[in-house]
């Protein structure tokens, strides 16, 4: 039965090293827990830095890769860590799945980029799915899990973990909305866990994400079971969360009281009118 570390951290905006460095103490206090593999947030190792991003992204294989796959082969660990990647003249939200020998398995690039996002950040093309000693796992960053074909896509695909690098934020423009974001972002998580059937892990920045303190990630990171419980929380602004995932339970569940993804493809007859009106 494997065991998945989640983490969640203050992001020192801009100032790699610093980020990197506090990466791996969580990266071995997680290893300290006997996990299997420990997720790191997405963006960490810089923060969203808009125009200032040909200043911090890095190449992936990396310096940056380099120490994540230092840490891992030390510890005996899977690493998933969200990172600004550079290749060529292009920028990606990126995140790379690294083996517990060191070696580079998968680097995902974000494909739904969010709002301004779009300014300094290429999207990427290609779904994650990658096979881990202890099963299928889809990757998706932040923004990418608010639409569920695609990560339905992924469990269509086999996957029985999906893993989730963000930094949910919130801002002064949510509370104008009165946006209740930890309360959404955590609703979402489990949305995602509960409508696929497996197991879902998220870590999450906390406090300023940016360099003017706009936006901030709202923490609550956590692993959620495919029947909605939360087994691990980080308490606290930083720290580390561990949770026992056992697969076997996936199929059990459906079987006793969500066969939702049986019933994904059933056939709808939908209203001409309503076709009609759309067209219209």
């Amino acid at each position: 039965m494997p065991r998945i570390a989640i983490t969640q951290l203050k992001c020192a905006v801009g100032d790699v090293e610093a980020n990197v460095s506090k990466a791996e103490e969580l990266i071995s206090e997680a290893a300290s827990q006997n996990a299997d593999l420990v997720l790191l947030p997405e963006m960490f190792t810089t923060g969203f830095v808009g125009d200032g991003i040909g200043d911090v992204a890095e190449p992936i294989p990396g310096p940056t890769t380099e120490r994540f796959s230092a840490a891992a082969a030390k510890h005996g660990i899977h690493v998933v860590a969200g990172m600004a990647e550079l290749d060529g003249q292009s920028f990606y939200n990126a995140a790379v799945i690294i083996g517990p020998d060191g070696s580079l398995i998968h680097n995902y690039r974000k494909i739904y980029l969010y709002l301004g996002e779009r300014d300094s950040v290429t999207p990427g093309s290609e779904a994650c799915l990658v096979d881990l000693p202890f099963g299928r796992t889809g990757v998706s960053i932040c923004y990418d899990y608010i639409f569920p074909h695609y990560i339905h896509g992924l469990v269509e695909r086999g996957a029985d973990l999906l893993l989730h690098p963000t930094a949910w934020v919130t801002s002064s423009d949510c509370e104008r909305w009165k946006y209740p974001a930890p309360e959404a972002y955590r609703a979402q998580c489990m949305t995602r866990a509960l409508e696929n059937s497996v197991f879902f892990a998220s870590s999450n920045l906390v406090g300023d994400c940016d360099p003017d303190g706009y936006i901030q990630g709202v923490g609550r990171s956590s692993v959620i079971a495919p029947w909605g419980e939360v087994l691990v929380e980080v308490e606290g602004e930083e720290g580390v969360g561990v949770a026992d995932v056992d697969f076997s339970l996936s199929p059990k569940w459906r079987e006793a009281a969500a066969p939702y993804i049986r019933d994904w493809h059933r056939t709808i007859k939908w209203p001409e009118t309503a076709t009609a009106q759309r067209e219209a």
